[in-house]
């Protein structure tokens, strides 16, 4: 089973039309994935949407952590079409996790390159990932 990004299924059809060619980012709560080096340059990753995948990504560079008040706009630009602005990336991680987030949270990065969607392997059964 390989390591995935996970997105939740309001992503789906963004996850499906992005493109090869711009760097792509996705975010984690805390140090855990930073800490233990869970994605690593060049390692080839599942790009899933409610734990289905959709297609793959290439990890590039090494992770990052800062406070989410540490943001840039290049950043927010690798983000999701929905999360362009601290106050709505904090809206969503404190939804998805379930947990107070504010400026000084601290999390994780991961900067990655999307690999062409194969048709026929969107969704397609797979090992389970949970």
């Amino acid at each position: 089973m390989a390591k995935a990004i996970n997105w939740p299924l309001v992503f789906r059809e963004e996850v499906i039309a992005e493109d090869c060619d711009a760097l792509r980012m996705a975010c984690r709560l805390g140090s855990l994935y930073y800490e233990n080096r869970y994605w690593v340059p060049d390692e080839v990753v599942d790009i899933r949407v409610n734990h289905k995948k959709i297609r793959k990504a290439k990890v590039v560079g090494d992770l990052r952590q800062c406070a989410l008040k540490d943001l840039t706009a290049e950043d927010f630009q690798r983000l999701k079409s929905t999360l362009t602005t601290q106050e709505a990336l904090r809206q969503f991680l404190s939804q998805t996790y379930d947990q107070p987030v504010d400026a000084d949270t601290l999390i994780t990065l991961v900067t990655y390159q999307n690999l062409p969607v194969v048709p026929e392997e969107i969704e397609a059964p797979d090992d389970p990932h949970t």
